[in-house]
This record gives structure tokens, C-alpha cells and sequence, in this order.
């Protein structure tokens, strides 16, 4: 386990100091959880709803918004489909208010042991709650209350049960704060990128609630991960608050959305890498961690990313979405074996209903990826990657990690049967032995860095894995 110091002081090369802790470069997989007042109407667009060209305008894309705890916002859209939804279902005037009393009575019946279970269950390593998304609702008891909004959190600790009930699995319990957006300081209907960008601030009184939210999230539940969302409306308050959590938690991290309006903006802030798909934040100052958004890189790069995503469209639970909207059980897997070739981990989210029940289908995917990990996972999980001649094999995207003992080949997908010839790194100790993870190989050799193996069945319809033990 790697050393840490735990002085850090609230500057930028203090703080760019700070390394990765293992815990998080093994875990792989971890699990989002987005759960609040929005849960209720469980509603959001689907995404063939969504008018032709729709994709190119930035104002349909906010008004056809698929994310369903995006609801307070999306509802603003008075000829849009969610707006039509709430009338139709709760009347003209019927307040977003009423659906944090009717998250607050739904905690009776909410179990987080069970919770914490399937989580352990799935394979995943760690937890993230959001303990306050852009409606301001809170998930814990707080001792700074909202002050636009009575009882505007949540009765029970929700935050410090599931944490204890996490880490009684033996799982990492990380927290999530929406410290960009707080649509009780700051209500305006976001149409625009711009508007998404006009973070409340000292005008409002914003700075100094957030910053307390962050104190005493981190006195009281010392959170594995602080991952805080679309910015912070001061940068040196947000440094404040990474010294106060590095020094507090020597082992934790934190991720890269801390922009802040009154910041620093590198050079590379917008950066693309080549070969990205989905949303990538643009770089604050500080940060450990880079989490693109239902995407993914398709090569290693120089720093750790967790792609993050629902299994459907949205990230909270929309009750339009159905079975065939969700991730596979086997693009789950994909993600998991490309995101550990190529230096990622993946934070898969889980949408709970209103009435703190997990959504069976969700929890199904869980329990069979799970499974999968059983066979699989010693190719994922405690390794590293590791870089290949190659990047394709018989037309499918190849991959590799390695630990101590073995060098795993990865390929994302199902190459056709035979003898396939697949170049290793020139590096290579010695190969003791070859096997494919849940199935048989056949006949194989390596002359000259390059592997001959025979497969007449592959194992799975996602991914396929050879082992090579290697030389210690």
C-alpha cells in the first residue's frame, strides 16, 4: 500500500501532490447510486421521443433531457414532454415539494443491509451515494438545513446507514455532492451550456452552505471518494476542502469536476484524447481521477478515468424504461474488461424506485455480472494494463492487464474459431502455461513474441480470456 503524507495544504501544487491510493486502481467496479425526491415521478423522455435533429440543438437537448433527476428542470419546459407529464398526472400546481415528503415517508420501508449485499454480491468494490443532486435535497439529517426550503433532507441518515452497511460488506463507500448546481439558490431554467455554468455564489449565500455541507460530510462519514459534480462555484474553496478530505482521509480521492468560474483554466482544460466517446468534463486545477460520462477511452492514456453511466438512458430510476432500454449483462462485461485494459474502472449506476426498492431488472444484471466476475474477475480486478502490439484481432478490439503471476488477453468480443496468432509484448517473462477463463484451449506456442493458440469454442458471447501464468 502506498505511503501518504497528511499535511497537505489548500494550494494547487500542495494538492497535485496527492497519488491515487491501490484500493481504487484495484476495485475496477463500483457502483452509483442516484436517489432522491426526482425517484417519485420517475419520469424523463425517451430518447425516440425526441424530435428530429433535436441532437444538434442545445435547448431540446436540456428540454428532452433522458436523465430522470433532472425532473425540476426539465419540467420548466412548459411544451415539453415532462411538463405535459406532471399536469396530466399531478395537476397544474402541484409543487416538486410534495415528492420530498413522499421520498421521506418512503424510507420505511428502505433496507440498506439488503442493499449492501447485492452490491457485494455484483463484484463491485465501492459505493457512491449522491447525498445531494441539483434539486438540493439532502440524504442526510443536516445540521445546515436548506434555507429556501423546510425539511428540505431527508429524516433518516441515509448517507451514514449506507455507508455502515457498505463497509460492513467490506465495500469502499464514496459521496457525491452536486456543488455546480442547486437549483433552491438558483432556480433559472438551464436552456443553454451557459446557463448550465452559472453556478450560484457568494451573492446567494451558496459558497459558505456548500462549503459546510463538505465539512461535515467529511467529519462524520470520512468518505472513501469525494466526487462532487459539474463544478464549485470558488476554486479556493473547493482546495480548502481537498486539503481538510486529503488530510482527514489518506486513502481517499476525488475526481475532476471542480471548475470553478472564479479558477484557473489550463490550456489542455477542454482536451479530447483521441478515440473518446461521451462526455468528458473540462480538467479543474486538482484532481485524481478523470470520469467521462457514458463514454469511454479505447487506449491507455497517462492518468486513471471511471467512465460513469446508468444501465439505461438516466441515471435515476425512470419507470419508462424497461428491460430492453438496459445495459446487457454482457455490455457490462465488455465495459468492465475494456475499462481495466485500458487503465479505467467503471461506476455503473443504479436507478432506486420511490419506494426505495431496487428495480428487478437492475438488481438481476447485478447478481449475473456478479457471476461473471467469479470467473472472470482475477483478469479485471488487482491488475494492471498493459499495452499490446496490436489493438485488434480477427476484426475484435483487444486488450490486456497482468498482475503478479499472469498476463491476461482480452479480446472485446468473439473472434472466430481455429488457430488465432496474436503478438505479445516484447517485455514478456517467460510463458509457463495458457488457459481461456471458463473454457478449454487446444494446442498452442509462442516463437518469437508471437502466440498460436487453438480455440475450437469460445467461453462467452462478450469477452474472451487467455491466461499465460508466467515465470517468477
Amino acid at each position: 500500500m502506498t505511503s501518504r503524507k497528511s499535511d497537505y495544504a489548500a494550494t494547487e501544487a500542495s494538492l497535485s501532490a496527492h497519488t491515487v491510493p491501490d484500493w481504487f486502481r484495484d476495485s475496477k467496479f463500483g457502483i452509483f447510486i442516484h436517489w432522491g425526491p426526482y425517484s417519485i415521478p420517475a419520469f424523463a423522455p425517451l430518447q425516440h421521443e425526441r424530435p428530429d435533429g433535436s441532437g444538434d440543438n442545445v435547448m431540446q437537448a436540456f428540454k428532452y433531457n433522458p436523465y430522470a433527476e433532472w425532473y425540476l428542470n426539465t419540467m420548466k419546459f412548459e411544451d415539453g414532454p415532462t411538463a405535459q407529464f406532471h399536469r396530466e398526472t399531478y395537476g397544474e400546481d402541484y409543487s416538486y415539494d410534495h415528492f420530498g415528503e413522499a421520498f421521506n415517508a418512503s424510507l420505511e420501508n428502505w433496507d440498506p443491509v439488503a442493499w449492501a449485499r447485492l452490491f457485494k454480491q455484483s463484484g463491485a468494490r465501492y459505493v457512491v451515494l449522491v447525498t445531494k443532486h441539483h434539486d438540493g435535497f439532502l440524504l442526510w439529517p443536516s445540521k445546515t438545513p436548506n434555507p429556501h426550503k423546510a425539511n428540505w433532507q431527508t429524516e433518516r441518515d441515509v448517507v451514514g446507514e449506507l455507508a455502515d452497511a457498505a463497509r460492513a460488506e467490506g465495500l469502499k463507500f464514496g459521496i457525491y455532492y452536486s456543488g455546480g448546481i442547486d437549483w433552491t439558490f438558483k432556480g433559472k431554467c438551464i436552456e443553454t451550456i451557459q446557463d448550465l455554468m452559472a453556478m450560484p455564489g457568494e451573492a446567494e449565500g451558496y459558497i459558505e452552505y456548500a462549503n459546510a455541507h463538505y465539512h461535515e460530510l467529511i467529519e462524520r462519514y470520512q468518505p472513501d471518494y469525494l466526487w462532487n459534480d459539474i463544478g464549485y462555484p470558488s476554486q479556493q474553496a473547493s482546495f480548502d476542502i481537498l486539503a481538510k478530505y486529503y488530510n482527514a482521509v489518506p486513502e481517499g480521492l476525488t475526481n475532476d469536476r471542480w471548475i470553478a468560474p472564479d479558477g484557473d483554466l489550463k490550456a489542455d482544460a477542454f482536451e479530447r484524447p483521441d478515440g473518446m466517446t461521451g462526455v468528458l468534463p473540462p480538467k479543474p486545477p486538482v484532481w485524481d481521477v478523470r470520469t467521462p460520462e457514458y463514454g469511454m477511452f479505447d487506449h491507455i492514456l497517462p492518468f486513471l478515468w471511471e467512465t460513469t453511466r446508468g444501465m439505461g438512458h438516466s441515471f435515476a430510476y425512470n419507470k419508462r424504461e424497461g428491460d430492453a432500454d438496459y445495459l446487457s449483462p454482457g455490455a457490462i462485461a465488455t465495459m468492465l474488461a475494456s475499462s481495466a485494459c485500458f487503465n479505467g474502472n467503471v461506476l455503473l449506476n443504479v436507478g432506486p424506485r420511490g419506494d426505495a426498492q431496487l428495480d428487478p431488472a437492475q438488481a438481476d444484471r447485478l447478481k449475473t455480472i456478479g457471476a461473471w466476475l467469479e470467473t472472470k474477475g482475477q483478469a479485471i480486478q488487482g491488475t494492471r494494463p498493459v499495452a499490446l502490439p496490436n489493438k485488434s484481432i480477427d476484426g475484435v478490439n483487444i486488450g490486456a492487464t497482468c498482475d503478479a503471476d499472469a498476463l491476461y488477453l482480452q479480446m472485446l468480443g468473439k473472434p472466430g474459431l481455429g488457430t488465432l496468432e496474436i503478438q505479445l509484448p516484447s517485455e514478456l517473462e517467460t510463458v509457463t502455461s495458457l488457459e481461456q477463463l471458463g473454457g478449454e484451449v487446444g494446442d498452442w506456442s509462442i516463437d518469437q513474441g508471437m502466440l498460436r493458440v487453438t480455440v475450437n469454442e469460445w467461453a462467452d458471447e462478450a469477452v474472451q480470456i487467455f491466461k499465460l501464468g508466467l515465470s517468477v
